[in-house]
Protein backbone atom coordinates (compact mmCIF):
# COMPACT_ATOMS: atom_id res chain seq x y z
CA UNK A 1 0.00 0.00 0.00
CA UNK A 2 1.44 2.78 -0.88
CA UNK A 3 0.50 6.21 1.46
CA UNK A 4 1.07 9.81 1.10
CA UNK A 5 2.15 11.96 3.99
CA UNK A 6 1.00 15.62 4.01
CA UNK A 7 3.26 18.16 6.49
CA UNK A 8 0.74 21.37 6.83
CA UNK A 9 3.07 22.95 9.33
CA UNK A 10 3.55 26.33 7.05
CA UNK A 11 -0.08 25.65 5.25
CA UNK A 12 -1.37 24.62 2.30
CA UNK A 13 -2.46 25.75 -1.15
CA UNK A 14 -3.21 24.45 -4.19
CA UNK A 15 -0.40 25.20 -6.25
CA UNK A 16 2.18 24.32 -3.37
CA UNK A 17 0.55 20.88 -3.33
CA UNK A 18 1.16 20.35 -6.92
CA UNK A 19 4.46 21.86 -7.01
CA UNK A 20 5.30 19.44 -3.77
CA UNK A 21 3.87 16.61 -6.08
CA UNK A 22 6.33 18.12 -8.82
CA UNK A 23 9.14 17.84 -6.70
CA UNK A 24 8.53 14.35 -5.68
CA UNK A 25 8.62 13.27 -8.91
CA UNK A 26 5.48 13.93 -10.91
CA UNK A 27 6.50 14.23 -15.01
CA UNK A 28 5.64 17.99 -15.69
CA UNK A 29 5.34 16.97 -19.34
CA UNK A 30 2.96 14.50 -18.65
CA UNK A 31 0.77 16.61 -16.38
CA UNK A 32 0.49 19.32 -18.96
CA UNK A 33 -0.45 16.89 -21.60
CA UNK A 34 -3.32 16.18 -19.81
CA UNK A 35 -4.72 19.71 -19.97
CA UNK A 36 -3.33 20.21 -23.82
CA UNK A 37 -5.04 16.99 -24.50
CA UNK A 38 -8.18 17.91 -23.27
CA UNK A 39 -8.44 21.06 -25.11
CA UNK A 40 -7.07 23.77 -22.67
CA UNK A 41 -4.97 26.32 -23.66
CA UNK A 42 -3.06 26.84 -20.73
CA UNK A 43 0.73 26.15 -19.66
CA UNK A 44 1.90 24.64 -16.05
CA UNK A 45 5.31 26.01 -15.52
CA UNK A 46 7.55 24.76 -12.33
CA UNK A 47 11.09 26.01 -11.36
CA UNK A 48 13.39 25.45 -8.62
CA UNK A 49 13.34 27.86 -5.45
CA UNK A 50 15.38 28.07 -2.76
CA UNK A 51 13.77 29.41 0.65
CA UNK A 52 15.82 29.60 3.87
CA UNK A 53 18.50 27.51 1.67
CA UNK A 54 16.08 24.80 1.37
CA UNK A 55 15.25 23.63 -2.20
CA UNK A 56 11.97 22.96 -3.48
CA UNK A 57 9.85 23.86 -6.34
CA UNK A 58 7.27 26.30 -7.26
CA UNK A 59 4.05 26.13 -9.84
CA UNK A 60 2.29 28.71 -12.11
CA UNK A 61 -0.17 28.65 -14.59
CA UNK A 62 -0.46 31.07 -18.06
CA UNK A 63 -3.54 30.57 -19.54
CA UNK A 64 -5.24 32.83 -22.40
CA UNK A 65 -6.96 36.07 -21.03
CA UNK A 66 -10.74 36.49 -20.84
CA UNK A 67 -11.63 33.51 -18.93
CA UNK A 68 -15.35 33.57 -18.24
CA UNK A 69 -17.20 33.68 -14.77
CA UNK A 70 -18.02 29.73 -14.61
CA UNK A 71 -20.81 27.83 -12.92
CA UNK A 72 -20.83 24.05 -11.44
CA UNK A 73 -21.88 22.62 -14.80
CA UNK A 74 -19.41 24.56 -17.15
CA UNK A 75 -16.59 23.33 -14.76
CA UNK A 76 -17.87 20.01 -15.03
CA UNK A 77 -17.57 19.91 -18.57
CA UNK A 78 -14.03 21.30 -18.89
CA UNK A 79 -13.35 18.30 -16.00
CA UNK A 80 -14.72 15.35 -18.32
CA UNK A 81 -13.33 16.23 -21.57
CA UNK A 82 -9.86 16.04 -19.86
CA UNK A 83 -8.41 12.31 -20.71
CA UNK A 84 -8.13 10.92 -17.00
CA UNK A 85 -9.67 7.87 -15.60
CA UNK A 86 -13.25 7.61 -14.72
CA UNK A 87 -12.16 7.49 -10.74
CA UNK A 88 -10.47 11.01 -11.66
CA UNK A 89 -13.51 12.55 -13.35
CA UNK A 90 -15.24 11.53 -9.92
CA UNK A 91 -13.11 12.82 -7.74
CA UNK A 92 -13.10 16.29 -9.12
CA UNK A 93 -16.32 16.41 -9.30
CA UNK A 94 -17.23 15.81 -5.57
CA UNK A 95 -14.19 17.96 -4.91
CA UNK A 96 -15.98 20.76 -6.89
CA UNK A 97 -19.26 19.86 -5.30
CA UNK A 98 -18.14 20.21 -1.74
CA UNK A 99 -16.45 23.65 -2.69
CA UNK A 100 -19.68 25.04 -4.04
CA UNK A 101 -21.76 23.97 -1.21
CA UNK A 102 -19.31 25.86 0.37
CA UNK A 103 -19.16 28.75 -0.75
CA UNK A 104 -23.20 28.63 -1.02
CA UNK A 105 -23.44 28.26 2.75
CA UNK A 106 -20.75 31.42 3.28
CA UNK A 107 -23.07 33.70 0.78
CA UNK A 108 -26.23 32.58 1.63
CA UNK A 109 -27.17 31.35 -2.18
CA UNK A 110 -28.03 28.57 -3.40
CA UNK A 111 -25.06 25.90 -5.15
CA UNK A 112 -26.76 26.99 -8.85
CA UNK A 113 -25.55 30.72 -7.93
CA UNK A 114 -22.07 29.54 -6.71
CA UNK A 115 -19.46 30.95 -9.85
CA UNK A 116 -15.60 30.83 -10.08
CA UNK A 117 -14.40 33.73 -10.11
CA UNK A 118 -10.82 33.31 -9.92
CA UNK A 119 -9.82 33.88 -13.34
CA UNK A 120 -12.34 31.39 -14.39
CA UNK A 121 -11.37 28.72 -12.19
CA UNK A 122 -8.64 27.68 -14.24
CA UNK A 123 -6.13 27.50 -11.39
CA UNK A 124 -8.51 25.63 -9.50
CA UNK A 125 -8.92 22.81 -11.94
CA UNK A 126 -5.19 22.94 -12.54
CA UNK A 127 -4.55 22.29 -8.60
CA UNK A 128 -7.76 19.43 -7.95
CA UNK A 129 -7.46 17.50 -11.14
CA UNK A 130 -3.79 17.62 -11.22
CA UNK A 131 -3.77 16.60 -7.46
CA UNK A 132 -5.99 13.68 -8.04
CA UNK A 133 -4.20 12.60 -11.13
CA UNK A 134 -0.79 12.59 -9.60
CA UNK A 135 -2.16 10.68 -6.77
CA UNK A 136 -3.75 7.70 -9.24
CA UNK A 137 -0.30 8.15 -11.47
CA UNK A 138 1.85 7.60 -8.05
CA UNK A 139 -0.37 4.86 -6.84
CA UNK A 140 -1.45 6.13 -3.63
CA UNK A 141 -4.19 4.58 -1.88
CA UNK A 142 -3.77 6.18 1.57
CA UNK A 143 -3.37 9.62 2.65
CA UNK A 144 -2.47 11.02 6.00
CA UNK A 145 -1.53 14.66 7.31
CA UNK A 146 -0.89 16.66 10.08
CA UNK A 147 -3.46 18.59 12.03
CA UNK A 148 -3.72 22.46 10.19
CA UNK A 149 -2.07 25.44 11.45
CA UNK A 150 -4.80 28.52 12.78
CA UNK A 151 -3.81 31.62 11.78
CA UNK A 152 -5.09 35.13 11.99
CA UNK A 153 -5.14 38.70 9.57
CA UNK A 154 -6.81 39.78 6.69
CA UNK A 155 -6.92 38.82 3.12
CA UNK A 156 -8.36 41.37 0.08
CA UNK A 157 -10.75 39.49 -2.35
CA UNK A 158 -13.65 40.13 -4.33
CA UNK A 159 -15.67 40.34 -1.87
CA UNK A 160 -13.70 43.31 0.38
CA UNK A 161 -11.31 42.56 3.03
CA UNK A 162 -12.32 39.07 4.93
CA UNK A 163 -10.59 38.10 8.21
CA UNK A 164 -8.43 34.79 8.32
CA UNK A 165 -9.19 32.02 8.37
CA UNK A 166 -11.06 33.23 5.31
CA UNK A 167 -14.92 32.04 5.94
CA UNK A 168 -14.50 29.34 3.17
CA UNK A 169 -11.54 27.97 4.88
CA UNK A 170 -13.11 27.69 7.97
CA UNK A 171 -15.94 25.75 6.79
CA UNK A 172 -13.84 23.22 5.62
CA UNK A 173 -11.83 23.19 8.84
CA UNK A 174 -14.85 21.67 10.46
CA UNK A 175 -14.02 18.35 11.95
CA UNK A 176 -10.58 18.74 11.30
CA UNK A 177 -7.37 18.91 13.41
CA UNK A 178 -5.69 22.46 13.65
CA UNK A 179 -3.30 23.50 16.14
CA UNK A 180 -2.21 27.25 16.97
CA UNK A 181 0.37 29.65 15.59
CA UNK A 182 1.69 33.03 15.26
CA UNK A 183 1.08 33.08 11.59
CA UNK A 184 -0.58 36.69 10.42
CA UNK A 185 -0.87 35.91 6.87
CA UNK A 186 -3.16 33.19 4.73
CA UNK A 187 -1.52 30.09 5.64
CA UNK A 188 -4.29 27.50 4.53
CA UNK A 189 -6.43 28.81 0.93
CA UNK A 190 -9.75 27.80 0.17
CA UNK A 191 -8.15 25.46 -2.98
CA UNK A 192 -5.44 23.73 -0.08
CA UNK A 193 -8.06 23.59 2.57
CA UNK A 194 -10.55 21.33 0.35
CA UNK A 195 -7.76 19.62 -1.11
CA UNK A 196 -7.01 17.97 2.71
CA UNK A 197 -11.21 17.61 3.15
CA UNK A 198 -11.20 15.19 -0.14
CA UNK A 199 -8.01 13.63 0.49
CA UNK A 200 -7.22 13.22 4.37
CA UNK A 201 -7.84 9.22 5.70
CA UNK A 202 -6.36 10.39 9.19
CA UNK A 203 -4.53 13.15 10.88
CA UNK A 204 -1.47 10.94 12.27
CA UNK A 205 0.95 11.77 14.12
CA UNK A 206 3.38 8.82 12.85
CA UNK A 207 3.22 7.29 9.76
CA UNK A 208 5.26 4.10 8.73
CA UNK A 209 6.64 2.07 6.00
CA UNK A 210 9.60 2.28 3.33
CA UNK A 211 10.08 6.29 2.25
CA UNK A 212 10.01 5.99 -1.51
CA UNK A 213 10.14 10.50 -2.31
CA UNK A 214 9.56 13.39 -1.03
CA UNK A 215 8.83 16.82 -2.22
CA UNK A 216 8.54 20.65 -1.13
CA UNK A 217 6.11 22.51 -2.77
CA UNK A 218 6.13 26.53 -2.18
CA UNK A 219 3.67 28.79 -2.83
CA UNK A 220 3.49 32.68 -3.46
CA UNK A 221 4.08 33.63 -0.14
CA UNK A 222 7.81 34.43 0.46
CA UNK A 223 7.74 33.65 4.24
CA UNK A 224 7.69 30.92 6.42
CA UNK A 225 8.28 27.47 4.90
CA UNK A 226 6.80 24.90 2.24
CA UNK A 227 4.36 22.16 2.25
CA UNK A 228 6.45 19.23 2.68
CA UNK A 229 5.34 15.39 1.09
CA UNK A 230 6.17 12.52 1.67
CA UNK A 231 5.39 8.92 -0.52
CA UNK A 232 5.85 5.35 2.11
CA UNK A 233 5.48 1.73 1.04
CA UNK A 234 3.78 -0.30 3.20
CA UNK A 235 4.16 -3.94 2.65
CA UNK A 236 0.34 -5.55 2.03
CA UNK A 237 1.49 -9.03 0.22
CA UNK A 238 -0.23 -11.20 2.58
CA UNK A 239 -3.58 -9.67 1.55
CA UNK A 240 -4.51 -8.14 4.86
CA UNK A 241 -6.01 -4.64 5.63
CA UNK A 242 -4.13 -2.92 8.38
CA UNK A 243 -5.85 0.70 8.67
CA UNK A 244 -6.02 3.56 11.12
CA UNK A 245 -9.09 5.22 9.85
CA UNK A 246 -11.74 7.79 11.40
CA UNK A 247 -15.43 7.54 12.02
CA UNK A 248 -18.08 9.26 13.86
CA UNK A 249 -19.60 8.49 17.19
CA UNK A 250 -23.55 9.94 16.80
CA UNK A 251 -25.22 9.76 20.39
CA UNK A 252 -28.79 10.55 22.54
CA UNK A 253 -30.48 9.92 25.48
CA UNK A 254 -33.91 8.08 24.49
CA UNK A 255 -36.58 7.80 26.84
CA UNK A 256 -40.02 8.39 24.66
CA UNK A 257 -39.32 5.12 22.16
CA UNK A 258 -41.12 1.85 22.33
CA UNK A 259 -39.09 -0.91 21.79
CA UNK A 260 -40.81 -1.89 18.80
CA UNK A 261 -39.85 1.65 17.40
CA UNK A 262 -36.32 1.44 19.18
CA UNK A 263 -35.68 -1.72 17.07
CA UNK A 264 -37.14 0.02 14.38
CA UNK A 265 -34.26 2.27 14.51
CA UNK A 266 -31.73 -0.68 14.73
CA UNK A 267 -32.72 -1.77 11.32
CA UNK A 268 -32.84 1.52 9.46
CA UNK A 269 -29.15 2.58 10.55
CA UNK A 270 -28.14 -0.83 9.48
CA UNK A 271 -29.59 -0.83 6.16
CA UNK A 272 -28.18 2.90 5.50
CA UNK A 273 -24.68 1.72 5.81
CA UNK A 274 -24.10 2.14 9.63
CA UNK A 275 -21.02 0.66 10.55
CA UNK A 276 -22.83 -0.48 14.33
CA UNK A 277 -25.54 0.32 16.75
CA UNK A 278 -25.61 0.26 20.14
CA UNK A 279 -28.25 0.88 22.96
CA UNK A 280 -27.25 0.88 26.32
CA UNK A 281 -30.08 0.59 28.82
CA UNK A 282 -30.37 3.19 32.31
CA UNK A 283 -31.90 5.44 34.74
CA UNK A 284 -32.24 9.07 33.37
CA UNK A 285 -34.13 12.17 35.25
CA UNK A 286 -37.26 12.11 36.84
CA UNK A 287 -36.13 8.16 37.07
CA UNK A 288 -37.47 7.38 33.83
CA UNK A 289 -36.20 3.87 32.17
CA UNK A 290 -34.19 5.32 29.27
CA UNK A 291 -30.95 4.15 27.29
CA UNK A 292 -28.25 5.16 25.40
CA UNK A 293 -28.45 5.30 21.59
CA UNK A 294 -25.58 4.99 19.50
CA UNK A 295 -24.39 4.95 15.74
CA UNK A 296 -21.04 4.64 14.22
CA UNK A 297 -20.74 6.04 10.91
CA UNK A 298 -17.87 6.78 8.10
CA UNK A 299 -17.01 10.07 7.44
CA UNK A 300 -18.96 10.56 4.00
CA UNK A 301 -21.86 9.02 5.85
CA UNK A 302 -22.36 11.42 8.68
CA UNK A 303 -25.06 13.99 7.17
CA UNK A 304 -27.27 11.08 6.20
CA UNK A 305 -27.07 8.97 9.20
CA UNK A 306 -28.06 12.27 10.99
CA UNK A 307 -31.21 13.45 9.68
CA UNK A 308 -31.93 9.58 9.83
CA UNK A 309 -31.11 9.59 13.22
CA UNK A 310 -33.46 13.06 13.61
CA UNK A 311 -36.55 11.65 11.58
CA UNK A 312 -36.79 8.38 13.23
CA UNK A 313 -36.29 9.61 17.36
CA UNK A 314 -37.56 12.72 17.34
CA UNK A 315 -34.60 13.60 19.24
CA UNK A 316 -34.48 16.94 19.88
CA UNK A 317 -30.33 16.94 20.63
CA UNK A 318 -27.19 14.54 19.29
CA UNK A 319 -23.94 14.17 20.88
CA UNK A 320 -21.56 13.91 17.97
CA UNK A 321 -17.96 13.10 17.89
CA UNK A 322 -15.35 12.33 15.46
CA UNK A 323 -12.73 9.75 17.08
CA UNK A 324 -9.95 7.63 15.21
CA UNK A 325 -10.81 3.73 14.70
CA UNK A 326 -7.22 1.29 14.98
CA UNK A 327 -8.15 -1.67 12.90
CA UNK A 328 -6.65 -5.08 13.38
CA UNK A 329 -5.07 -6.41 10.11
CA UNK A 330 -7.51 -8.61 8.54
CA UNK A 331 -9.17 -10.11 5.23
CA UNK A 332 -12.26 -11.94 3.72
CA UNK A 333 -11.29 -15.65 3.39
CA UNK A 334 -13.42 -18.73 2.96
CA UNK A 335 -12.44 -22.10 5.29
CA UNK A 336 -13.23 -25.25 4.34
CA UNK A 337 -15.24 -27.03 6.81
CA UNK A 338 -17.25 -31.04 6.45
CA UNK A 339 -20.38 -29.49 5.52
CA UNK A 340 -19.13 -27.35 2.63
CA UNK A 341 -16.98 -23.72 1.83
CA UNK A 342 -17.92 -21.38 4.74
CA UNK A 343 -17.30 -17.73 4.83
CA UNK A 344 -15.08 -16.33 7.32
CA UNK A 345 -13.07 -13.56 8.59
CA UNK A 346 -9.27 -14.27 9.15
CA UNK A 347 -7.37 -11.57 11.11
CA UNK A 348 -3.71 -11.44 12.76
CA UNK A 349 -3.33 -10.82 16.49
CA UNK A 350 -0.25 -11.44 18.68
CA UNK A 351 1.44 -13.35 15.98
CA UNK A 352 -1.26 -15.48 15.29
CA UNK A 353 -3.41 -15.65 12.34
CA UNK A 354 -7.20 -16.53 13.54
CA UNK A 355 -10.18 -17.42 11.67
CA UNK A 356 -13.91 -16.57 12.80
CA UNK A 357 -16.60 -17.63 10.59
CA UNK A 358 -19.44 -15.28 10.03
CA UNK A 359 -22.60 -15.06 11.56
CA UNK A 360 -24.87 -15.30 8.89
CA UNK A 361 -23.14 -18.39 7.36
CA UNK A 362 -23.00 -20.01 11.05
CA UNK A 363 -26.70 -19.40 10.38
CA UNK A 364 -27.47 -21.04 7.17
CA UNK A 365 -25.41 -24.38 8.37
CA UNK A 366 -27.58 -24.58 11.02
CA UNK A 367 -30.61 -24.86 9.48
CA UNK A 368 -28.96 -27.04 6.82
CA UNK A 369 -27.41 -29.36 9.50
CA UNK A 370 -29.77 -28.89 12.46
CA UNK A 371 -26.82 -28.39 14.90
CA UNK A 372 -26.77 -25.17 17.06
CA UNK A 373 -24.75 -22.14 16.40
CA UNK A 374 -22.26 -22.69 19.61
CA UNK A 375 -21.91 -26.32 18.51
CA UNK A 376 -21.04 -25.19 14.77
CA UNK A 377 -18.55 -23.27 15.86
CA UNK A 378 -17.16 -25.48 18.30
CA UNK A 379 -16.59 -27.90 15.88
CA UNK A 380 -15.77 -26.03 12.67
CA UNK A 381 -13.47 -23.17 14.39
CA UNK A 382 -12.50 -24.39 17.63
CA UNK A 383 -9.02 -23.95 17.96
CA UNK A 384 -9.70 -20.70 15.76
CA UNK A 385 -6.03 -20.67 14.35
CA UNK A 386 -6.08 -21.47 10.29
Amino acid sequence: MRTLFIDCSYGISGDMMLAALLDAGLPLAELNAVFADGGLSLAIQARPEHRQSIGGMTVSVEWENGQPLRHLPEIFSLIEQLPISASVVAASRKAFERLASVEAAVHGVSVDAVHFHEVGAIDTIVDVVGTFWALERFGVEQVAATSLPWFSGTVSCEHGVLPLPAPAVLELYKGKKVHSTDFTQEMVTPTGALLIDQLVDSFAAKVGGTLTATGLGYGMRETGGGLRICLFDVDTDDGFESNVDSVYVLESHIDHLTGEELGRCFDLFMDAGALDVFFTAGIMKKNRPAGSLKVLCGLDDLERMQQLFFTHTHTLGIRRQKVERVLLSRKNAQAATPYGTMDAKTYELDGMTISKPEYEELVKFSKKTGRSLPELRYMLFGDAKK
